[in-house]
C-alpha cells in the first residue's frame, strides 16, 4: 500500500465496513472519503486523529506506510 489513500481503504475494508457506515463513524462526507481512497487529497488532522482513536490505527503506518 504505497498511498495514504489505499491504507485508508485498507482500514475500511479490514473492518468490513461500507463507504457509508465508515464516513458515519468519522464524520465526513462519503465524497471526501472516495476522494481521500482516491488520493485527490490528504486527509485532514482531525480525520487522522479520528482513524487513530476509533480503529487504533498505528500513526507511523497510516502516514508514513511504515510498521515498528
Amino acid at each position: 500500500m504505497d498511498t495514504i489513500g489505499a491504507r485508508i481503504k485498507h482500514i475500511r475494508k479490514s473492518y468490513g465496513l461500507n463507504q457509508v457506515s465508515f464516513v458515519q463513524s468519522l464524520g465526513i462526507s462519503q465524497g471526501t472519503l472516495s476522494e481521500l481512497e482516491k488520493n485527490k487529497f490528504n486527509p485532514s488532522v482531525e480525520t487522522i486523529i479520528q482513524l487513530y482513536e476509533k480503529f487504533g490505527v498505528d500513526l507511523n503506518w497510516l502516514l508514513l506506510g511504515e510498521k515498528r
